[in-house]
């Protein structure tokens, strides 16, 4: 869902603000970036837009909805003056023409500014969510990322039928890109994390990440007195596989031994990629040596179907 351009370049081209208006947006801008550059909290960033904007409109609730893994439905990410009960109410809402503010403003790609729920036809469908939770208008603009393609919504609720005006406006826009920024530079965080973490191929920890999960298994097993393993694992004869198939079909064998493995091991298990063919698994709270003789054979067993 891309956004409209013609919806943008109308909001870009309002004016009229007074300078106490002017500065008190700006103010808004520079408090978020701030927490942006300063912090890794990024929920803290995005709640603290939706308070800034609440204090700047009065008898309002914010509300930042984004899209689930799927794409399929809105997900609530941040909507701190919200009763958990309009919370639970509001998640999973599946946007279309007919969705309310937030739903539609994904779905078209455009703002949607409702003064009256109890009478619009976007609402329609949303009566019970109007009347129980006191929403009589809504004001949604939707979030983009840097391809331009809808991810969410910025929505400030009323609890009295009214417009918004030109400053109201602008504040919708201006929070919308912000929230933006903030999932930017989430998502390079997370991005980085991952990179620093785990392997590029198997997804598995990598070295790094093994090394020190292994120092904390120490200190548990030291303080606690319980037990650890670590099994060495590799593969015969895998630069065969590379020589004779290509580097490619080496990369597949190697996330397909990853994949059967990790299967085979339980969730509180570290399975990490050390480099080449060459695996590592951690175990803890092993009782017996009779245990880690059944978790070799299961990881044995996942090899007994050959590779195609």
């Amino acid at each position: 869902m891309a956004v409209s351009s013609t919806a943008l370049e109308s909001i870009d081209n309002l004016d009229g603000l007074t300078l106490e208006e002017s500065n008190q947006l700006i103010k808004v801008q520079r408090d978020i970036l701030e927490i942006i550059v300063t912090s890794d909290d990024y929920q803290l960033a995005l709640d603290s837009l939706c308070c800034a904007a609440e204090g700047l409109v009065e008898n309002a609730v914010a509300t930042i909805l984004f899209f689930n893994p799927s794409k399929t439905a809105l997900k609530l990410r941040a909507a701190p003056s919200l009763s958990e009960q309009a919370k639970a109410d509001l998640n999973g809402l599946v946007p279309d023409n007919n969705s309310g503010s937030c739903g539609t403003a994904v779905f078209t790609g455009t703002p949607q500014f409702v003064k009256d729920t109890g009478i619009d036809k976007r609402w329609q469908d949303l009566q019970p969510f109007v009347n129980s939770h006191n929403i009589h208008a809504c004001w949604s603009m939707p979030i983009v990322d840097h391809n331009k393609q809808v991810i969410g919504s910025f929505a400030l609720s009323s609890f009295c039928s009214r417009s918004p005006n030109r400053y109201q406006i602008n504040l919708l826009q201006i929070s919308s890109y912000l929230v933006s920024l903030v999932l930017r530079r989430e998502q390079e965080a997370l991005a980085l994390q991952q990179a620093a973490h785990y392997d590029y191929l198997t997804n598995l920890p990598n070295r790094n990440l093994f090394k020190e999960r292994v120092e904390q298994s120490i200190a548990r097993v030291s303080r606690g007195g319980s037990s650890l393993a670590i099994f060495f694992i590799d593969l015969d004869n895998f630069k065969q596989i590379n020589d004779d198939f290509g580097h490619d079909a080496g990369d597949v064998v190697l996330k397909q031994v990853a994949e059967r493995m990790q299967s085979r091991v339980r969730c509180e298990d570290t399975l990490a990629r050390l480099g080449g063919d060459e695996f590592v698994l951690l175990l803890e709270d092993m009782k017996a040596q009779d245990e880690l003789r059944l978790i070799a054979y299961k990881i044995l067993d996942s090899f007994s179907q050959s590779i195609e």
